[in-house]
């Protein structure tokens, strides 16, 4: 309760230790927030970002969101490739669609070009015209196997004794060898 004068009274400097550097995420968190481009907006071009796209109006050129989701609303009019994470349409579609996930093909949609995605819905009404690619592609197949690169069939050298062949190509006739 009482403290003597003669003691030394000792003071202590706080402890100051280096705040850590955040590492920044290699693939940026969904916020559930998206880009728009509204109904009465025009593109001309390439649309490239790092966020969802929300289209309701019209886009001719390309549209590349590899790590995002895009989706082309009811209004939304694409004259475009497009190729995204999910790719989810409810408009219209003129050109090639390539997802790494998933691409889903809702009641209004109209579709006309090809699409290729792991997984793809086409829901009751849909309309599309196209080819449809599902499953890995040959060029990831290959990335993720080496092995699988090799051709199926290998050449293989074939020993035709000349008078056969020489009677082969006097008779004008095509040779055919067994093995």
């Amino acid at each position: 309760m009482w403290k003597k004068e003669d003691e030394p009274v000792e003071k202590v400097a706080p402890r100051v230790e280096a705040a850590p550097t955040p590492q920044r995420p290699a693939r940026p968190a969904s916020t559930g927030e998206r880009a728009t481009i509204g109904r009465s907006i025009t593109i001309r071009g390439d649309v490239t970002g790092d966020e969802d796209l929300l289209i309701q109006g019209r886009v001719d050129g390309s549209v590349s969101l590899h790590e995002h989701a895009i989706t082309i609303g009811p209004d939304g009019v694409v004259k475009a490739s497009v190729v995204g994470r999910v790719v989810s349409i409810e408009g219209r579609v003129e050109g090639n669609i390539s997802a790494d996930e998933q691409i889903i093909l809702r009641t209004s949609a109209t579709v006309q070009g090809d699409i290729s995605a792991p997984r793809v819905v086409l829901e009751d009404g849909a309309k599309f015209r196209g080819g449809v690619e599902m499953g890995e592609s040959a060029e990831r197949a290959r990335a993720a196997s080496p092995q699988r690169a090799k051709p199926a069939i290998e050449p293989v050298e074939t020993r035709v004794p000349a008078g056969i062949a020489d009677a082969a190509k006097s008779s004008g006739e095509a040779l055919k060898v067994r093995t």
